[in-house]
């Protein structure tokens, strides 16, 4: 093996695999990035066997080749040199970098022993706009759950439709509903038939966090088989192994028809929740939100024995409900936090005092329906 290559493009490839790299020592090539030269390009993998990446880079190749390298010593070296252009060759075990004014030699594990990480051998499925699905996956990326007993829970449901996907994910205390817009016409016959069977997978938290890193402004591939998905871009492939399992049917608990409806700022409802945050015990975070008949605005208030009280309050829109509700303010604080709440108002709904509290955008009036927030209240005695 044998390269000529610019340093920020292998430092950045880098970066976007190491993450991946496993910290496990039982299986020391997992310790490891792939890096294979080849046709004018050098292609870099990375892998804990549940999840992987590939990334392609362009270079200058001599001679064909594998090495797999520790990406901290190699990452380290790139990231404080100032020189521009390396020249790289394997010889024998050890891997030798050189640029202008440094040298470094990296002792190296036999390319045999790294996994093979499985091709995307068919079509794609469909296309998204990697918008989209990076505003999608960190709204649900809000509510999933970790270390729950019941695996669904640790990752993202993600059900499949001809229009669109449905992202899901809930701790059993807030659930986080998103929809996700498939590109028109990238529609492939292969999907169509996939979801005449199977319509629904579970992913796990992994790939969720990598879809975050994605690229904005970028068409991404999807394929699915038995138990991976695939991700591509024209310089990127993601796979991982998906969670086996039912996920709960959480729509039993979306309240259909709410009988209290509220139009907030949603920054003067954050602002109070977080003052409130200040003064609540440190058990469950409890904060009361309430409203009076004659009142056009809820009221927030907090206390604790050893820090104090608080009240605010936040005007709404001319409303005659009487309620009194408690929140974890954590879970409060997180969802409204969220980028998918587009607009500066929010709705809040719900059935009774102790039912679920849904929280949607509100855009001139008009409920935005791709995206739903909600949370559990804390139930009194």
């Amino acid at each position: 093996m044998k390269f000529t290559c610019k340093k920020d493009k292998l430092r950045d490839g880098i970066t976007k695999i190491e993450r991946v790299v496993s910290k496990q020592t039982t299986l020391p090539i997992l310790g490891n990035i792939l890096i294979k030269s080849y046709k004018g390009q050098l292609l870099l993998m990375a892998t804990n066997l549940e999840l992987a990446i590939k990334v392609n880079i362009g270079a200058k190749i001599e001679e064909e080749g594998l090495v797999t390298l520790p990406p901290r010593v190699l990452n380290g070296f790139l990231n404080n040199i100032k020189d521009e252009i390396i020249d790289c060759a394997l010889k024998d075990d050890k891997f030798y970098i050189k640029s202008k004014n440094h040298n470094i030699q990296i002792k190296t594990l036999n390319a045999k022993d790294f996994p093979i990480i499985p091709e995307m051998s068919e079509d794609f499925y469909f296309k998204i706009k990697s918008n989209n699905l990076i505003k999608a996956v960190k709204g649900v990326n809000i509510s999933v759950a970790h270390k729950d007993t019941r695996q669904e829970l640790n990752g993202v449901y993600i059900k499949f439709s001809k229009e669109e996907l449905v992202l899901a994910s809930t701790d059993s205390f807030r659930l986080t509903e998103v929809k996700v817009p498939i590109v028109k016409n990238s529609i492939s016959k292969k999907y169509l038939d996939y979801i005449e069977g199977e319509s629904n997978i579970i992913v796990p938290i992994d790939i969720i966090n990598e879809m975050q890193q994605l690229s904005p402004d970028k068409e991404l591939e999807f394929f699915v088989n038995e138990n991976q998905i695939f991700i591509n871009t024209s310089d990127i492939q993601i796979t991982s192994q998906l969670i086996n399992g039912h996920y709960p049917d959480y729509k039993q608990i979306i309240p259909s028809e709410c009988d209290i409806k509220l139009i907030v700022n949603k920054n003067e409802l954050l602002t109070a929740i977080k003052i409130a945050s200040l003064v609540t015990s440190n058990q469950n975070g409890e904060i009361k939100v309430f409203k009076e008949k004659d009142d056009n605005c809820i009221t927030i208030t907090s206390q604790s024995v050893d820090l104090g009280e608080n009240i605010s309050t936040v005007k709404i829109e001319k409303n005659n409900s009487v309620f009194e509700i408690y929140f974890n303010h954590r879970y409060l604080i997180e969802g409204l936090n969220c980028s998918l709440f587009i607009t500066d108002n929010i709705l809040m709904e719900f059935k009774k005092e102790k039912s679920p509290v849904l929280f949607k955008s509100i855009n001139k009036g008009t409920v935005v329906d791709n995206f739903v927030y909600m949370v559990m209240p804390i139930i009194k005695d």
